[in-house]
């Protein structure tokens, strides 16, 4: 965690570099249209994250009216595919990059004429060469793959959240006073899990005291709190 404001600079340079801010950009002339559609894939845990990426991007372009929805990717190869997606703007998120049904699944996009930027942590892997553009969450550990990862889940978040604050920027919907809070809070988020994982003595009673007795759990949550509780369900 200790090292998110040197994955947050990266990543800000990658989304410079795919969208080409102070220049010409392929996505934001050829894409950013009314007809234009945005998607976010992924599979298990990264299908999770996708959620808080569309969110993220649909609160950060307000005036753009642009539909923006998270799949599993088999669910979009499976139902949702047409012919011609050349307006579609495709953002695929892969722990490892070799995520079998989303790599097929941006195939099958990328031959309909998608633009497809990923999410990715490890470099070189198979998803990133399928990829117009890539955002970077290792911080070096580009072998770390476990689908128990929460620290990449929440990397996962925080990529996309820069995403949509890049996005923003590039069509003049820039909302400081929401960047800075956000940004704000990420930084902060060491010191907040060092806090948390302070109280474990309590966490460790409780769960002693009521979870034996217990089979069958429900984890909710409202609003964003809503997609975080799906990635509980899928830790526990």
């Amino acid at each position: 965690m200790r090292n998110a404001l040197g994955v947050i600079q990266e990543a800000h340079d990658d989304f410079k570099r795919i969208f080409g801010r102070g220049g010409d950009s392929p996505f934001l002339d050829e894409y950013m249209t009314e007809d234009a559609d945005f998607v976010v894939i992924g599979q298990g845990t990264a299908a999770v994250a996708g959620m808080s990426v569309a969110a993220a991007i649909a609160e950060a372009l307000p005036r753009a009216r642009l539909p923006v929805v998270a799949l599993p990717a088999t669910e979009l190869s499976g139902f949702s595919l047409v012919d011609d997606m050349s307006d579609t703007l495709v953002i695929a998120i892969s722990q490892s990059g070799t995520t079998t049904d989303t790599n097929r699944t941006v195939d099958l996009l990328r031959a309909r004429g998608a633009w497809v930027v990923s999410i990715v942590n490890r470099r070189n892997s198979d998803l990133t060469h399928k990829s117009d553009g890539v955002l970077f969450t290792s911080d070096g550990r580009d072998v770390e793959m476990s689908v128990a990862s929460t620290k990449a889940f929440y990397a996962q978040v925080a990529a996309g959240v820069l995403l949509a604050f890049g996005l923003a920027e590039a069509t003049g919907q820039t909302d400081t006073e929401r960047q800075h809070e956000l940004l704000g809070a990420l930084r902060d988020l060491p010191n907040a899990m060092e806090r948390l994982l302070a109280a474990r003595p309590l966490i460790r009673d409780l769960a002693t005291e009521h979870a034996p007795a217990r089979r069958h759990w429900a984890v909710v949550g409202n609003g964003s709190n809503r997609i975080a509780a799906a990635e509980i369900r899928i830790k526990l």
